[in-house]
């Protein structure tokens, strides 16, 4: 079994950040109906329980809201952390990438296995197949 305690696939991070950027505008709909409710006036009528009631429901609301809204915050701080973590890593591959590659120009040391892998890409296993003349 391979170790995957450094296993980073990018992929799936930025599939996560979509995934959060979904839940971020799944999260405008309630919000956008508990203003409602916040803009109108509730008609429970004239006695004393009505008003009390309208001021609860009023809390309600109002802390309903605040709750979608550390909710959307925590997930666009997760979104954030998560964009940074891909960015990060997808730039450390692209540095490791370019120094092996200006290394191996520099020094040569991929030549053999090059010339090894285009001899066998290219349809030449080093002998002549007995079929050549010179």
């Amino acid at each position: 079994m391979q170790d995957h305690s450094y296993y980073v696939h990018l992929e799936s991070l930025k599939d996560f950040v979509r995934e959060l950027e979904t839940q971020i505008h799944a999260m405008s709909k309630p919000n956008d109906f508990l203003l409602t409710l916040s803009e109108q006036p509730l008609l429970f009528g004239e006695f004393g329980e009505a008003g009390s009631l309208n001021k609860a429901h009023q809390a309600a609301v109002a802390e309903m809201q605040g709750l979608l809204d550390q909710v959307k915050g925590a997930i666009t701080f997760a979104q954030d952390v998560t964009t940074t973590v891909a960015d990060g890593y997808a730039a450390a591959d692209d540095s490791v990438a370019g120094d092996m590659n200006h290394s191996s120009q520099q020094t040569g040391l991929l030549d053999p296995l090059l010339n090894a892998l285009g001899g066998v890409l290219g349809g030449n296993s080093g002998s002549n197949g007995g079929g050549n003349k010179g």
